[in-house]
């Protein structure tokens, strides 16, 4: 590898890093996962990439083992941004954020959504499909997963937010990747080069296995497992889309190296209607009883959460700033205050949007009536700021977990299931059970309204017994899931985690399909290599973490 790094050297205008504490430092992600890379890179433009890739391809056959993992902020938590050659951090010089209009956000992959959000703020726009970690996590690292987040319920994952991407694919050559109109597509395909046989391949294929391929997609709200083929090629409007096929491919098919997406305007006023639940036996029910009124977001999360926010708030300073901080600690308190030490099992956070506060508060209080045979405390949020407080804990959930639980490692790897609403009352205490049976002692915060659940066990994950739990319970959580036709990955993806199990929740016919589709792309496999189609059970648990250390993303 030595060699390949000195010869790597004389094309590279970006820095190239072999040093022992930088690889060790990238060799996590927020997965249960580690993989210490060979060499961290920072190319400095598409450039860069393009040799990079070029140079991969030409060496792959002399040295099988050399493949490209590209990264951002690092916070995947399925294992997709770390591995053991080249690791292509993205956030050091493809971080420009090249305009933003009433329609569209033009960007590199390396910006971070904390960047984005102001500038988005002040056109009165945003984008509906950012996750709950948009403090620390990147537009890139959004695209590659197919993330979704709180307004999911509304507008779905980033599939249906991306308009145009640049893309350098296995030959070595960037690519703009846009909708085509049947005769574009007549057109792609008649090139006699790279791009125009992966269109040709790409479009026979999903043309062979039409129904099947759309037939296959998960019956909910918000996918991101396996690869999009369902959303590529529709014969009725005569579009095919191959965005949506990069889109949530995890660095697997190419490298991104420009993104363009479209925004949606952001209503003038919010609030929420705070409940308290002191157990989730009604949870079923009380989410039926929300969505008949439509809110526009419907969050939650546990009580190990909300004692991690109220204790360690102290944490949010440098984000919100000092008179903000003080102003929503204060008002947090407040709150928790009336509990007189018995904090609530639960909280659930349902936010309506207006044109007017009038109309706000009009809607959070036609709920607020409804709920009120539950017999549950309600607080009402009638702004954005007196919101602010529980929006800061549900976004820093995972971060709460992963800093302030010492003896435990937040371990996430049956962490996005979902199904769809109606089915909870069901569906949730069966999951119970198969937690409980496992002895999982587990949070769960997410997308109530989705049917989508971050369930994230606590685990000393270092421990042979403690791994020796995770195969039997996904053996029984798969079934459950599909029998409610639902997924595994609502929107954290398959990566080391997830991959092994496709051919479990799709079939072996349409895992097959997956797989052809990284061949098409990629036939010397020297993208992401071990996550997705080429993700492995023995790989992945021989690459489990060796100690529970609380280390920061970044």
């Amino acid at each position: 590898m030595h060699t390949i790094i000195s010869s790597l050297r004389t094309i590279f205008e970006g820095e190239i890093n072999t040093t022992e504490q930088t690889r060790k430092k990238y060799s996590h992600d927020a997965s249960i996962y580690e993989m210490v890379p060979e060499a961290v890179l920072f190319p400095k433009d598409a450039m860069d990439i393009k040799k990079l890739v070029h140079f991969v391809s030409q060496s792959k056959a002399e040295y099988p083992a050399l493949s490209i993992t590209p990264r951002s902020a690092g916070t995947d938590m399925s294992g997709a941004s770390i591995g053991n050659s080249l690791l292509v951090d993205m956030t050091r010089h493809f971080s420009t954020l090249h305009s933003v209009s009433r329609t569209e956000i033009h960007t590199q992959p390396g910006v971070f959504m904390h960047d984005i959000d102001p500038v988005t703020n002040e056109k009165g726009v945003m984008l509906g499909c950012v996750p709950a970690s948009r403090a620390i996590n990147t537009i890139g690292g959004m695209v590659g997963n197919n993330s979704g987040g709180e307004q999911s319920l509304r507008y779905g994952n980033t599939e249906n937010f991306v308009k145009e991407l640049k893309v350098v694919f296995a030959d070595g050559k960037e690519y703009t990747v846009k909708p085509l109109n049947k005769r574009e597509l007549e057109i792609k395909m008649a090139q006699g080069d790279f791009e125009g046989e992966l269109y040709r391949k790409i479009y026979d294929l999903i043309e062979a296995n039409y129904d099947e391929i759309k037939n296959a997609r998960p019956k909910v709200n918000k996918n991101s497992m396996g690869y999009n083929l369902w959303s590529v090629w529709d014969r009725h409007t005569g579009i095919f889309d191959m965005t949506r096929l990069i889109t949530g491919s995890q660095g697997t098919l190419g490298v991104i190296t420009d993104i363009k997406m479209h925004v949606v305007p952001k209503a003038p006023h919010s609030g929420l209607l705070v409940l308290y639940l002191p157990d989730i036996k009604q949870l079923g029910s009380i989410i039926k009883t929300v969505m008949d009124h439509q809110p526009a977001t419907f969050e939650g999360f546990d009580d190990i959460t909300f004692n991690l926010g109220i204790k360690h708030f102290n944490l949010f300073q440098k984000q919100l700033g000092m008179k903000e901080w003080l102003k929503t600690q204060a008002h947090l308190l407040g709150s928790v205050a009336k509990f007189k030490g018995h904090i609530p099992n639960m909280v659930l956070m349902v936010e309506f949007e207006g044109d007017t506060q009038q109309e706000v508060l009009a809607k959070i209080n036609e709920l607020k009536s409804q709920m009120s045979g539950f017999k549950l405390k309600m607080e009402i949020e009638g702004s954005e700021e007196e919101s602010k407080p529980f929006w800061t804990i549900r976004r820093a959930s995972l971060m709460l977990l992963r800093q302030k639980v010492h003896d435990k490692y937040a371990s996430p790897f049956m962490d996005d299931l979902t199904v769809q609403p109606k089915y909870l009352p069901e569906f949730l205490p069966q999951l119970r059970k198969i937690i409980r049976k496992y002895k999982l002692p587990a949070t769960i915060a997410g997308h109530y309204g989705d049917g989508n659940f971050h369930i994230i066990p606590l685990m000393g994950i270092s421990s042979p017994a403690e791994q020796a739990k995770l195969e039997p319970t996904m053996r029984e959580i798969i079934p459950l899931v599909l029998k409610y036709n639902g997924t595994l990955a609502g929107e954290h993806n398959d990566g080391m985690v997830r991959g092994p199990w496709l051919p479990a929740v799709f079939g072996d016919h349409v895992y097959q399909l997956f797989r052809q589709t990284k061949d098409i792309f990629d036939p010397q496999h020297i993208f992401n290599p071990h996550v997705k189609t080429g993700a492995a059970w023995d790989y992945s648990m021989d690459h489990i973490r060796t100690n529970n250390g609380q280390e920061l993303i970044k």
